[in-house]
C-alpha cells in the first residue's frame, strides 16, 4: 500500500500499546513526565476507531511477584501494573468498552479463536516489554491478524521500548504499519529518535492523527 491509498475501516487494525496508568498518570509506578499530553490524541482516536467502525486490539502489561522483569527478581524495572491494582488498568481515554482478555499463558484453539472473533477490543496481556516474549500467544495471533487486516495503526507508550516492540512484532508477521507519531511519548529522547530512524529504514509510514484521518475512506 502506498501512501496516497486510501484505508478501508474495515480493514484497518488500531494496536494501543500499554496506555495504562501506572505509565501514563502522574503519580504511577512508572510514570514518564509528559506522557499525559498526548491522552487527549488517545481519546480522539478511540473515537475514531468507534465512529468509523476500526476495530482496536490493545497490549496491556499484567505483572504478578515472580514475573522476571521485576527488580525483585533481577530485572530491570520496580513492580508495575501489579494484577489487580488501580496501575494496572487502562487511562479513561482508552477503556475498552467490551474487553476479551488474552492471558499470557498458552492458551487452547478455542480460546484463540474465540479471541479473534470477539467484535469487541482484545486485550493481549503481556509479562514482558516484548509482546512477542511476554505473551505465549502472540506469534500465532500476530499471523492471523496481519493476514486478516491490509493496515495496522500502532500508537501508545512507550515509543523506545514496547512501542518500538509492537512495531518490530507486525513487521515480523508481514506488515508494515503506520504510527500515529503525535499519539506516542517516549522515556529517552535520543533512544526513540534511534526507534524511529530504524521504523523509516523498514518502511514504517509514520502520520500524524489528521493525516491517519485524511487517509480514511469516507
Amino acid at each position: 500500500m502506498n501512501s496516497h491509498e486510501k484505508l478501508r475501516p474495515e480493514r484497518t487494525l488500531f494496536y494501543d500499546v500499554d496506555t495504562q496508568r501506572d505509565f501514563m498518570l502522574a503519580g504511577g509506578a512508572l510514570y514518564v513526565a509528559g506522557s499525559e499530553k498526548i491522552l487527549p490524541a488517545l481519546r480522539h482516536l478511540t473515537e475514531l476507531a468507534q465512529r468509523r467502525g476500526i476495530r482496536r486490539i490493545c497490549s496491556t502489561d499484567r505483572h504478578f511477584p515472580g514475573d522476571r522483569e521485576l527488580a525483585r527478581n533481577g530485572g530491570p524495572w520496580p513492580d508495575h501494573c501489579m494484577d489487580g491494582t488501580p496501575g494496572q488498568r487502562k487511562v479513561e481515554e482508552t477503556a475498552p468498552r467490551r474487553p476479551y482478555p488474552l492471558p499470557a499463558h498458552k492458551v487452547a484453539v478455542e480460546t484463540l479463536e474465540a479471541a479473534l472473533k470477539h467484535p469487541g477490543e482484545l486485550v493481549i496481556e503481556k509479562q514482558d516489554v516484548d509482546v512477542m516474549a511476554g505473551n505465549a500467544n502472540a506469534h500465532e495471533l500476530f499471523a492471523r491478524l496481519s493476514a486478516q487486516y491490509d493496515a495496522i495503526v500502532i500508537y501508545g507508550v512507550y515509543t523506545d521500548v514496547c512501542v518500538d516492540y509492537a512495531v518490530n512484532a507486525v513487521l515480523q508477521h508481514g506488515r508494515v504499519p503506520y504510527v500515529v507519531i503525535d499519539a506516542i511519548h517516549e522515556i529517552d529522547p535520543a533512544r526513540a529518535a534511534a526507534a524511529c530512524e530504524r521504523w523509516r529504514r523498514r518502511g514504517v509510514r509514520t502520520v500524524t492523527r489528521a493525516q491517519l484521518e485524511a487517509l480514511l475512506d469516507d
